[in-house]
């Protein structure tokens, strides 16, 4: 089931995909390492227990995407399970972590159905080779077939680069063999197992491509396709213990992109984007996030904080939560440089790291950046020159410096004209923000002066009241019949009075308002 919308809002993705990044722009690459697919990192999808209650189909997440210029976005995932086989739990969502590794060991997002053995997705999860493993991963095929993601406002369009609106199934079929191996045909007397023909393509070691298979569905794929994708350390995320750790991982992974530190509503952060039940108080909610944030600490992805740092509280039943990236993580990258940024661009684009390093030595940055610039655009355009071997291609221009296309300079300086139009107006827009802003905090300046005043007013002694209301009229021989006119005034009488009671100005009166 497929319901495609419109583009719901332009309002960027918050930044993602922190400790490990994948380059914007450009297709999935074969390098080293795992991935795991944007939005599915965003909102729970699955129960963070291996158990689901009897009768319970449906789980919601939401949140508020806030925006400077509009009202805030409510983004909302229902997520429905079926009668048979229930909802996805925490187990399935490992399972399926492991199904977009299989993906793009097979393809690279290039085929929505995957071929497999489970005794291949077994040894990726590093579950133990038993009958209950295989049961287990059958469970959980069986489930994401089943179960449909109605995301609201919440499914980013890496196309559109817009949030919209998405119903659809997570696996569109799943077709499974007996451990690999073709059963008898029924009613066959003294039938004995036997097994499957020798494909006339085999694998790497010669062995017969596996016989089940899965296939995705065209929602996830198109994201899969259009680079909605982050790097994922898959061995630190299967090493992690609970899967409350896991849910917090892969979320915050994806949050920490350009940002040591992140800031969050507890009860937003514990509830909708890790799963905890929105009936604990938030007491409860710091007990059971505190293993999850232990463990991220102890492996040096959170920086350790004290109770009193990491949380801090904003009125009744509402506490902020802050996570720092951890010293280890920040620190293994290096500080980024220009060479090492296309180095790194070369790498993703399948060029081996020893050749990178010396196309990025020994030709000059613009050169290299270029040539980067005109293979994307080729692989964009599906050109020819590129199908075969991209890396290659890409290699030989920068060492023999081919010619750009001339569709590609069209292409550019069109685009430049569009940049340099968009750029413009994004700066008479971003002014216009900065005014409406200006005025804003000016008004609560005023009104949050005002509230103080009318404070420090019924705390006055009825007789300095008396008399600041008698110099008021006195000054203002007509206002004691305009009730609405003499209390602005009386405050205003006030103000100045506490003022030359200070330092003589009024600058330092109220130190948080100014």
């Amino acid at each position: 089931m497929t319901a495609k919308n419109k583009p719901i809002a332009q309002v960027p993705q918050p930044e993602e995909s922190g400790w490990f990044r994948m380059n914007e722009g450009t297709t999935p690459s074969l390098e080293s390492g795992g991935r795991d697919e944007l939005n599915l990192a965003e909102f729970p999808i699955a129960a963070l227990s291996d158990r689901v209650p009897n009768g319970q189909l449906t789980l919601v997440f939401e949140d508020k995407l806030e925006s400077r210029d509009s009202d805030p976005i409510v983004r909302r995932l229902t997520i429905m399970g079926t009668p048979k086989h229930g909802l996805p739990t925490s187990m399935d969502d490992e399972v399926l972590v492991g199904l977009i590794q299989l993906t793009k060991r097979r393809s690279n997002f290039t085929d929505p159905r995957v071929p497999f053995s489970r005794y291949e997705l077994i040894e990726l999860l590093g579950w133990p080779q038993s009958g209950h493993s295989y049961r287990r991963i059958e469970e959980a095929l069986h489930r994401w077939v089943g179960v449909v993601l109605m995301y609201e406002n919440a499914w980013w369009d890496n196309n559109a680069k817009s949030w919209v609106d998405e119903n659809f199934h997570v696996l569109d079929n799943v077709t499974l063999y007996d451990r690999e191996r073709r059963k008898p045909a029924k009613g066959a007397k003294g039938a004995k197992a036997v097994p499957p023909k020798r494909s006339k393509k085999v694998g790497a070691e010669g062995d017969p491509l596996p016989l089940s298979s899965f296939k995705w569905n065209e929602v996830i794929f198109q994201s899969f396709q259009s680079g909605n994708l982050k790097q994922l350390d898959l061995d630190f995320y299967l090493g992690l213990r609970l899967p409350t750790t896991k849910r917090m991982f892969r979320f915050l992974d994806k949050r920490f992109y350009r940002r040591n530190q992140l800031d969050f509503d507890l009860r937003t952060l514990a509830c909708e984007h890790i799963g905890l039940s929105r009936s604990y108080a938030p007491t409860e909610l710091k007990r059971r996030l505190k293993p999850a944030i232990e463990e991220l600490e102890g492996l040096g992805f959170l920086e350790p904080l004290a109770a009193e740092e990491r949380y801090s509280w904003v009125a009744r039943g509402s506490w902020r939560i802050i996570l720092i990236r951890g010293q280890a993580v920040q620190g293994e990258p290096g500080p980024p440089t220009e060479a090492g940024d296309l180095i790194e661009a070369l790498k993703a684009r399948d060029v081996t790291p020893k050749t990178a390093a010396e196309l990025v030595e020994t030709h000059s940055q613009s050169r290299v950046r270029t040539k980067l610039e005109v293979f994307d655009w080729l692989v964009q355009n599906k050109d020819k020159r590129v199908g075969k071997n991209p890396a290659g291609y890409l290699v030989a221009s920068i060492r023999s410096d081919y010619q750009a296309p001339t569709d590609f300079a069209k292409a550019e300086a069109q685009s430049k004209a569009a940049g340099q139009a968009a750029e413009k107006a994004t700066k008479s827009t971003e002014e216009a923000r900065k005014q409406k802003r200006k005025v804003n905090d000016e008004a609560e300046r005023a009104k949050s002066r005002e509230v103080l005043l009318r404070d420090r007013w019924e705390r006055l002694p009825e007789a300095d009241r008396q008399a600041i209301i008698a110099t008021v009229k006195a000054d203002n021989p007509s206002v004691g019949r305009f009730k609405n006119m003499l209390e602005p005034l009386c405050l205003a009488a006030l103000e100045k009075k506490l003022a030359g009671e200070g330092s003589g100005t009024q600058k330092g009166l109220f130190p948080d308002l100014d």
